[in-house]
């Protein structure tokens, strides 16, 4: 398939729950390029908003005092808190801007599956869970912190990366590639059409992280395209990379 896939965001609904699996990699650019022509006969690039192509990420990881999300991550049972919120400019030298597309989802991840629930937020509730301030306690926000296994929580570290995105023809399929990912501390502010990157930095990753995701059992010409990939596996995430930078950025401090 060559064309591009013109896809909408989802659509704002007040609670979204999945379930699927999950693996990451750090390949080379070589074995990237050699993935993708693998996976071109089954996929296609996505573009979400076509005044906007080329896609951006900002999300930003909650944890408690006493970092109970970052521990989950040491026991095969990994949960995390975000906020993420959706960045996109019309070419490669104009500066990103959020979209206004925003969501606080709780994952979870045990071996390869996981599970996700996802909020859509409105930029109101996004400063609120940014600044610490308070949320209306009826709100499905609120809700969902009230049910996260570990709290109160605060923003800790933000990750920025460019994304792209490809799927197969019912979306059972989906794979992304992150590049030029960034940590930083968390944002103030949340408005549709501001500035999206990250202005207070703690550490730039070079690394390529692909992820590929799919529903039930995966298709034989996934599994074959995946085998080619098995040396460059990780089971670190973005979240816990973020942390230890945030971390080791306390440390240094004077």
């Amino acid at each position: 398939m060559s064309a591009v896939a013109r896809m909408s965001p989802p659509p704002p609904s007040p609670s979204i729950s999945s379930q699927d699996h999950e693996r990451r990699f750090l390949p080379s650019r070589a074995a990237l390029e050699d993935f993708m022509r693998a996976t071109r006969p089954w996929t296609q690039p996505c573009v979400y908003d076509a005044r906007l192509p080329f896609a951006f990420t900002r999300t930003t990881y909650f944890d408690t005092e006493g970092l109970h999300f970052l521990d989950s991550c040491r026991h095969g049972h990994t949960q995390r808190l975000r906020l993420r919120e959706y960045a996109g400019s019309a070419t490669r030298s104009e500066p990103p801007v959020l979209t206004g597309t925003r969501y606080l989802e709780m994952k979870t991840n045990t071996g390869e599956r996981r599970s996700k629930v996802r909020i859509a937020v409105s930029s109101e509730e996004a400063v609120a869970l940014l600044s610490g301030a308070a949320l209306d306690p009826e709100s499905e926000a609120a809700r969902l912190l009230r049910d996260s296994p570990h709290g109160p929580v605060r923003p800790w570290v933000t990750a920025w990366y460019q994304r792209g995105t490809h799927a197969n023809a019912d979306g059972s399929v989906r794979f992304t590639v992150d590049e030029d990912l960034v940590f930083a501390f968390p944002p103030q502010h949340s408005r549709v059409g501001g500035a999206a990157a990250p202005e207070r930095l703690i550490h730039h990753a070079p690394a390529i992280l692909l992820e590929v995701k799919w529903r039930a059992n995966s298709p034989s010409w996934l599994r074959e395209c995946l085998r080619h990939l098995e040396p460059f596996e990780t089971h670190d995430s973005k979240f816990e990379q973020g942390m230890r930078s945030r971390l080791d950025a306390e440390m240094d401090a004077p």
